[in-house]
């Protein structure tokens, strides 16, 4: 029963991800499903297969057991001597863990930073260049000879390959760029080598990079983005600018802009209203419009003729029909001058010059209009550099300076991206996380027949999670959402071990003599479940440590996980060793105190 109750509790801390909603369900989804089917084949080989391999070995058991294992009788017995002094300071014991748990809490929310998918085990760069507008694609392609000359500078230890492609930004639209095709368009897919075969990770690599393209000249915007892997959730800073005033909505993207400059750490700034090419804008006065007998219609109708052109017959050779369009003359479309000397009938057949009811203004135009929700917005997005913003910092920095309600009345932000894509991850995990341990915490009341002693199982989880923050810490990692997928499963493992051991110290209890004391069978309990805590730790942490560290090749996905569940593992062990027969004391201590005041 307590094998089924550990395989059974594995699966609640996993289950809750099936149910999580959005981009990132989608994406976890897998790993609860492996999980599952892999724990219900090992209950499968635990109840038939095991137990026919241990009756082969039976024969020579006899003969061999006191050789091979006298040697860690020694240290069961040294364990349970010192394990029964240590008990006896049980209460300091639990404040010591408490202390440390505290500390370690403080450090994680005061001094390490939450990045969605970690970038220091990437090795994809890629980097979108854009050129003043109306530059050629020939002009784009010899600027990009610059910067591949540049990229093709790097170790070879770092690069592996690179690919350029001009006049398109279209592998862009997973990262938050809007796609599509323009001649002063290029970007770049930089491969470099694995993370375990060079020095530098992809950060220190990209701001190399950075520095030496500033001086590159004749660049409107060089964009670098680093490939973490997950899914495609945008670029680390995503505000959008909502608005239906033309002006306002404009004149506070472009506060937005400049203040996102002075942020530390934001970098690669660029917004979706860039101007397109120039344009010639018809400004009517329509005063006189209505005094020389025209109407805007018959100004449209004119220039459109003009400049499109308007078929005015068709001629039929053979069994086609042709068309023939009547339109200026390629060299006076050209001509930006020449809308001016345009001339529009009137209703009484005069030719009135187009200059003499209008003004021109001849400048950039927009080159696309984007809406949310049926009303126009502005996408401004960024990028930060690792280690010394983050984007939920950044984004927070920026709604806090402005006041909406007050100074910009009729706007409002949106955030996306990134930024968005932590909020609603985290707030679906930590559901998830609340799902599991209410879940377990009912199956352990079934296993021991009792509403408070799951307590004390479930009270070790905490203390689990000091172990993963102090290896993130050592390692200088910032959590991400695969870590803490890790946490999950961290926690499951840790409740299997005390949980095995919770059950057996009970059997001991049960079977106890009087005169021996609850001290020195709890301690028992513990040194007879050392091997199996310390062997279970060392072949985890053994399987995990190599993808941890990219041993054999790295996965930047899997690779935080391997992290925190191996390094909280290896943490955890003193916790079920120390920690869980101090609280189960405690409890039993508390117990009797209950049971002698109901009983006086």
């Amino acid at each position: 029963f307590p094998v089924l109750t550990t395989i059974l509790t594995t699966f609640l801390a996993f289950a809750p991800m099936f149910f999580m909603s959005g981009i990132m369900g989608d994406f976890v989804y897998v790993i609860p499903l492996v999980i599952t089917l892999a724990l219900f084949i090992s209950l499968t080989e635990a109840v038939i297969a095991l137990p026919a391999h241990l009756t082969s070995g039976k024969r020579n058991r006899k003969k061999t057991v006191k050789r091979e294992h006298s040697w860690f009788k020694t240290v069961e017995e040294s364990f349970n001597n010192g394990l029964k002094r240590i008990l006896r300071y049980r209460y300091i014991i639990v404040l010591i863990f408490i202390a440390g748990l505290s500390t370690s809490l403080w450090y994680a929310f005061t001094k390490m930073t939450f990045e969605l998918f970690p970038s220091s085990m990437a090795d994809k760069v890629m980097l979108l260049a854009e050129l003043p507008t109306g530059s050629s694609l020939q002009a784009s392609a010899d600027q990009m000879i610059k910067v591949e000359e540049v990229v093709g500078s790097l170790p070879k230890t770092e690069l592996k390959s690179f690919v350029t492609r001009i006049g398109t930004q279209e592998v862009w639209q997973a990262s938050g760029f809007p796609p599509g095709e323009n001649e002063n368009w290029a970007y770049m897919v930089i491969n470099l080598t694995p993370y375990s075969e060079r020095e530098r990770v992809a950060d220190e690599i990209v701001e190399e990079l950075r520095n030496r393209t500033d001086s590159i000249e004749g660049f409107a915007r060089l964009t670098f983005a680093i490939e973490a892997g997950g899914p495609p959730v945008g670029r680390p800073i995503t505000i959008r600018v909502v608005g239906a005033d033309d002006n306002m909505r404009t004149a506070l993207a472009d506060s937005v802009e400049v203040y996102l400059g002075t942020i530390n750490g934001v970098v690669d700034i660029s917004r979706n209203d860039a101007p397109g090419k120039d344009q010639v804008e018809i400004k009517i006065d329509y005063d006189k419009l209505s005094r020389l007998g025209l109407s805007v219609a018959d100004i449209a109708r004119s220039v459109r003729t003009a400049y499109d052109g308007e078929i005015v017959t068709s001629v039929r050779y053979g069994d086609e029909d042709v068309d023939f369009r009547v339109q200026l003359t390629e060299a006076a479309r050209s001509d930006q001058s020449f809308v001016t000397k345009l001339t529009i009938p009137n209703r009484r057949g005069r030719l009135i010059p187009l200059s003499d009811v209008a003004d021109f203004e001849i400048g950039p135009g927009p080159s696309n209009f984007y809406h949310l929700d049926n009303e126009r917005a502005i996408t401004i997005t960024a990028d930060i550099v690792t280690g010394v913003v983050t984007p939920l910092q950044a984004t927070q920095q920026v709604t806090d300076h402005f006041d909406l309600e007050n100074d910009w009345q009729g706007a409002r932000f949106l955030i996306g991206g990134e930024a968005q894509e932590t909020d609603k991850s985290m707030a679906s995990l930590l559901k998830a996380f609340i799902i599991a341990i209410v879940a377990i915490y009912f199956l352990l009341v079934l296993l021991f027949n009792s509403p408070t002693q799951p307590l004390t199982v479930l009270s070790i989880i905490p203390f689990g999670i000091m172990g993963v923050i102090i290896a993130f810490a050592l390692h200088h990692e910032p959590f991400g959402f695969i870590s803490m997928l890790g946490v999950i499963g961290l926690a499951g493992v840790v409740i299997n071990d005390s949980l095995v051991l919770a059950v057996h110290i009970n059997r001991l209890l049960k079977e106890k003599s009087e005169s021996e004391s609850v001290r020195n069978v709890v301690a028992k309990g513990t040194s007879n479940r050392l091997r199996a805590v310390l062997l279970t730790t060392l072949t985890t942490v053994a399987g995990l440590l190599p993808l941890a560290y990219g041993v054999g090749g790295h996965d930047p996905y899997m690779g935080p996980m391997a992290l925190a569940l191996g390094y909280g593992l290896l943490f955890a062990t003193p916790i079920t060793l120390i920690l869980m027969p101090s609280i189960y004391m405690i409890g039993d201590d508390f117990g009797r105190i209950f049971r002698r005041t109901k009983h006086t």
